[in-house]
């Protein structure tokens, strides 16, 4: 049971939106404008809210990926 992120091109407001199969043929819309003009995220499959602070989930707004530890490097850029 996949769960999507999506981005609203109106009000840029970014959700994930639940679907009970990958074939469902369900048009979310967004939940703050309700615009349906809106286009699904490229993801991360169990990488959603995890830290390179431990990865915990909390998103200790480090940045960053595993490597560096929230410092500069060149493989992701922050």
């Amino acid at each position: 049971m996949p769960f999507y992120e999506f981005s609203c091109d109106k009000c840029k407001k970014k959700f994930e939106e639940f679907f009970r199969s990958m074939s469902e043929k369900k048009k979310p819309v967004c939940p703050k404008c309700g615009s349906p003009k809106v286009r699904k995220l490229f993801s991360a499959f169990g990488m959603s809210g995890t830290s390179s602070k431990g990865g915990n989930g909390s998103g200790g707004g480090g940045g960053g990926c595993a490597s560096c530890h929230g410092g500069s490097c060149a493989s992701c850029g922050h």
